[in-house]
């Protein structure tokens, strides 16, 4: 395995060797586009997502036209927010995986039932005891059957809201196209 994919990456990168030349040494953008107009140059226009991306590109286009440069301590000074929100997007993100994924979200539903009727039966203490079941949060092992019952109810709900919220979004280009 690991000879054919040394030939097919050693392949890759001579295509991409030989897109220099043709482009004036540049293998992604031709000399004066930009990395939104070079991808979009390579959609096709009759792609059902075309659109989506027509979109996307338009707003990222908007929102650099308006950004500054930071000074490092401007930079540092706003790393702690910057943190605390992508902390909120990966739980969102996880949220939302196990939530509208088929396949996550099957296994997720059936993993929190499973802990559930352990709960109700009496018999998740005794696994969490004996380390059959293992439940981590924030780094820390969580002990108390009554603590992961209330984490997994927790996870259950705010999965839904996530998915309610994302289901309620209304994206103008997908509108468009009713």
């Amino acid at each position: 395995f690991e000879v054919g994919y040394a030939a097919a990456f050693e392949c890759f990168t001579d295509v991409l060797e030989s897109r220099k030349e043709g482009l004036g040494g540049s293998w992604f953008t031709a000399p004066g586009e930009t990395s939104s107009d070079a991808f979009m140059r390579r959609i096709k226009k009759s792609d059902p997502a075309y659109e989506i991306y027509k979109a996307y590109a338009t707003e990222h286009a908007e929102r650099w036209a308006g950004a500054k440069a930071l000074s490092m301590d401007e930079a540092i000074a706003q790393m702690p927010e910057i943190e605390r929100k992508y902390q909120l997007e990966c739980e969102e993100y996880g949220n939302v995986i196990f939530g509208l994924s088929d396949e996550f979200s099957a296994a997720a539903k059936l993993d929190a039932e499973q802990l559930a009727k352990l709960h109700d039966l009496g018999k998740l203490q005794p696994q969490l005891d004996s380390g059959a079941v293992v439940a981590i949060v924030d780094g820390a092992k969580v002990a108390k059957a009554e603590e992961v019952a209330k984490l997994v109810e927790g996870f259950e709900s705010s999965k839904d809201k996530a998915v309610d919220a994302v289901m309620a979004t209304k994206v103008t280009v997908l509108e468009k196209k009713k």
